[in-house]
């Protein structure tokens, strides 16, 4: 099940971008789906499976995110 998390600013997804290359945590860059956020162009997205590990990268380095979404076919369910 894929995961996509919005950030606020494109600093902060290139932020998140290099601390998930840093701990070889499998994410995408991907252009935020227009359904679910207009606030930043960028997001991350990942696998279920990897969250708390994911969580835990970005909380460590300070990175919030402003919203997790779980991906359902063609809709996008906040979490």
């Amino acid at each position: 099940m894929d995961y996509i998390a919005t950030f606020s600013s494109t600093y902060k997804v290139l932020k998140a971008e290099k601390t998930l290359k840093e701990k070889d945590i499998p994410f995408q860059l991907i252009p935020t789906p227009k359904k679910i956020a207009a606030h930043c162009d960028l997001s991350i997205t990942f696998q279920g499976d990897d969250s708390k590990t994911v969580e835990d990268a970005l909380n460590e380095k300070g990175i919030k995110v402003i919203a997790l979404y779980r991906r359902e076919g063609d809709s996008y369910v906040k979490v």
